[in-house]
């Protein structure tokens, strides 16, 4: 699935609009952890069709659910699991941006999970998806996934490497242009149990961009691994746990995911590293399924070192999910912690002609976080001829909490619209999809 931030920064009153009045159908998954998401969903709705046909529920034409009552598991088959959301917004470093989503997770005769999203930007930002999942790969347990994705951002700031204290000034700015394909096959091991393996290609290309008035980080730091771009096609391994009930707005359960990722030259690649990547939250109510309190903790560790491992593969903290009081990849490093607190209450809950059972949450959070840098990794002639690529390093860890929107409709539509705040920034807004926790 695609991740979708930065549209709504700061002055961004088109974009609040936008998603306050366009009802959307989209998830949210980090970088890493998109595909092992995508299939801890479709365990989710799996799990709630086949709760359907043991219990011989309702028909899906029966009306939906009074305000209050748990959503039915019918409503996993019906036609408010589709939608199209036009994403309007402006973002001072891309302008003003346009784009559709298209969702739909009973896609054909097989059921399948259908993902399409495009934006475009007036100052050249593009991105383009498309995710197609089956939930019962010729007809058994297997689940398959492709995700197919592009990218061009003119124009991506660079804040140096480590945990540093440079501010939310970035010291250079550069182009970074990826084409992605990626290939999953889970095998379900237990109802909330996935064992999956995933092997892709991508292609990352740096250039010069449109710097607006910053330096360009090819010419400033000319020594950083990965300036050339290149091949960086992963073989990975996840095993994935979900307890979840409901995929919009879970009151109870699990969610966790543990990675192993390598790129090395077997595959095509110019580089050589292996990521290890834990992510887990859990969700319980408190009194009542109306009040939700959540808990996220994470960490990778990116095991690489001198031109081996390219600064744009880096443990990063900041943006969607990652600290939102500071901007995307604010921090980079070859590991990181994060941990993240959430409380939800159940502001609004109707039905939306017929068509969606609207929920609407009122939230607030706060997380806590930092990345790790061993400079005995970073190449020699980095550290020599460019000092400052480390700038103002520091073992102080990284705050940040916010307050927000999120709307869940029907069984297969969410989204998020989250307002975070650091020492760093007086207030970032972004717009995203799927559950925090």
């Amino acid at each position: 699935m695609r991740r979708f931030y930065g549209i709504l920064w700061r002055n961004a009153f088109l974009g609040v609009v936008g998603a306050l009045l366009l009802p959307d159908l989209c998830v949210y998954a980090g970088p890493n952890l998109d595909g092992d998401r995508s299939i801890g969903q479709m365990i989710v709705i799996d799990n709630e069709r086949r709760a359907l046909g043991q219990s011989q529920a309702r028909a899906p034409s029966v009306a939906l659910p009074r305000p209050g009552e748990a959503e039915p598991p019918q409503e996993v088959s019906t036609s408010s699991n589709v939608a199209v959301l036009p994403q309007l917004g402006y973002d001072p470093a891309a302008g003003f941006i346009v784009g559709a989503k298209f969702s739909d997770i009973g896609f054909g005769p097989s059921d399948m999970n259908l993902d399409v999203g495009a934006t475009q930007s007036t100052d050249g930002e593009t991105e383009f998806d498309l995710a197609l999942g089956a939930p019962h790969l010729f007809g058994t347990d297997f689940i398959g996934l492709v995700q197919l994705g592009y990218h061009l951002t003119p124009s991506m700031n660079f804040y140096g490497l480590g945990n540093n204290s440079v501010g939310d000034t970035a010291l250079t700015r550069h182009e970074e242009h990826g084409t992605s394909a990626l290939f999953t096959l889970g095998r379900r091991l237990a109802p909330h149990w996935v064992l999956a393996g995933s092997i892709g290609y991508e292609r990352i290309t740096i250039g010069s961009g449109k710097p607006d008035g910053l330096p360009i980080t090819t010419h400033t730091f000319p020594e950083l691994p990965g300036l050339s771009g290149g091949y960086n096609n992963p073989l990975s391994l996840s095993l994935i746990y979900n307890t979840r009930h409901d995929l919009t707005r879970p009151a109870r359960g699990w969610n966790v995911i543990a990675k192993v990722q390598h790129i090395g030259p077997e595959l095509g690649n110019r580089f050589r590293y292996t990521r290890y990547t834990a992510d887990a939250s859990y969700l319980h109510p408190v009194v009542s399924p109306d009040h939700l309190i959540g808990i996220r903790i994470d960490g990778v560790y990116v095991d690489g070192r001198g031109d081996n491992l390219p600064f744009y593969e880096f443990a990063t903290i900041g943006g969607i999910n990652k600290l939102e009081g500071f901007n995307p990849n604010r921090f980079l490093g070859q590991a990181r912690l994060f941990g993240q607190v959430g409380y939800q209450t159940l502001l609004a809950d109707f039905d939306f002609y017929h068509i969606w059972r609207v929920r609407l949450d009122g939230a607030i959070f706060a997380g806590a976080g930092r990345v790790f840098l061993d400079r005995s990794k970073l190449p020699d002639a980095l550290l020599q001829s460019e000092p400052q690529i480390a700038p103002g390093l520091g073992d102080r860890i990284q705050y940040s909490y916010g307050t927000g929107l999120h709307i869940a409709l029907g069984e297969a539509l969410a989204a998020r619209l989250d307002a975070g705040f650091s020492r760093e920034s007086q207030g970032l807004i972004y717009l995203s999809f799927g559950n925090a926790f």
